[in-house]
């Protein structure tokens, strides 16, 4: 079976602190330790003839990676699909480096409320994302509008989707989650207060990701976890991650090659036991279930399938 997406962590250095992400703070992966082009090129490369069709370029925030503009241009060259999701701080500065280089573009705006985002995001980036958007805009763009869900936010859901409207960009619902699957604050009230902003123009809600919250996660017993037949996680030293980067037991150096490591009996094991592990219980790391939606054909998959026609509708159809 063929893996989808390649999930690149190029970097762990973020210029905010989210108060929902911890990867900066604790990953022991420092600046000198990323990979050069050449290295990073040749995991898309070896990534590309796996059969990956998807990458993201994840971080940390993605824009401090030195060459990513660069490995835009080469993975954009082999065919894939790109994405990267930013907090806006660098775009202004790169917007026309990285023009028309990533497929699905991502902007974290959390609130219209300059200090309830500024808040969440730990640091004053508001005003980038507001010029980020004109700039973008501007230059033909179509950014997504990457909206992180939590109790502090949920009242803005009204204005956002009306903004997104009128931009004509696309409000990604994103239910903040915690990595030990235990964030059970989001109710069905909840989920029927965002499932009947889902149906508007402009919004997007996984409702594959909202069956899978309603049945409480990932189940160890009958797991839809396909993450390690869906996705290659690489960090920012150029190891392969296992299973996932939020629960990583094990990393693996590409010696000689990613080829050759994913074909590995150690990462064949890993397959088998993918969402069995007992931190897998409950999981609802929303990043992974997405391409595992592809894997098995259910009800998620009918679901996932559903949400992604709207959003192809409401981004290259709608006028």
């Amino acid at each position: 079976m063929k893996p989808l997406l390649l999930h690149f962590y190029v970097t762990c250095r973020c210029n905010a602190r989210c108060v929902f992400c911890d990867i900066p703070d604790n990953c022991d992966i420092s600046f000198s330790e990323e990979l050069p082009l050449d290295k990073a090129a040749d995991i898309v490369k070896q990534a590309k003839e796996l059969g990956v069709r998807f990458v993201d370029f994840t971080g940390g925030e993605p824009l401090l990676y030195n060459h990513l503009p660069s490995l835009l241009k080469i993975a954009r060259s082999l065919g894939l699909y790109t994405s990267i999701t930013t907090n806006c701080i660098l775009y202004p500065k790169y917007a026309e480096k990285i023009k028309g280089l990533v497929t699905y573009l991502h902007f974290s705006l959390d609130s219209l409320d300059k200090n309830i985002h500024d808040s969440i995001r730990g640091v004053k980036c508001f005003d980038k994302v507001m010029e980020s958007i004109k700039i973008a805009k501007h230059i033909g763009e179509k950014p997504d509008l990457m909206f992180t869900i939590n109790e502090n936010n949920l009242s803005s859901i009204g204005e956002m989707a009306h903004f997104a409207k009128d931009q004509k960009l696309i409000l990604l619902l994103n239910p903040e989650f915690d990595y030990s699957g235990n964030n059970n604050s989001f109710n069905a009230d909840f989920w029927k207060y965002l499932r009947s902003y889902s149906y508007k123009p402009y919004v997007y809600l996984n409702y594959g990701f909202e069956r899978l919250h309603k049945k409480g996660g990932n189940s160890i017993i009958n797991p839809r976890c396909r993450v390690i037949d869906s996705t290659i996680v690489i960090n920012p030293r150029g190891e392969l991650v296992l299973p996932c980067y939020h629960h990583q037991l094990e990393t693996i150096p590409l010696e000689p090659d990613l080829k050759t490591v994913y074909n590995l009996e150690q990462v064949k094991q890993y397959r088998h036991r993918q969402g069995r592990f007992v931190f897998c219980d409950g999981c609802r790391i929303n990043c992974y279930f997405d391409p595992s939606f592809c894997y098995g054909w259910d009800s998620y998959t009918m679901l996932s399938l559903a949400a992604k026609a709207k959003y192809v509708f409401d981004k290259y159809i709608r006028f």
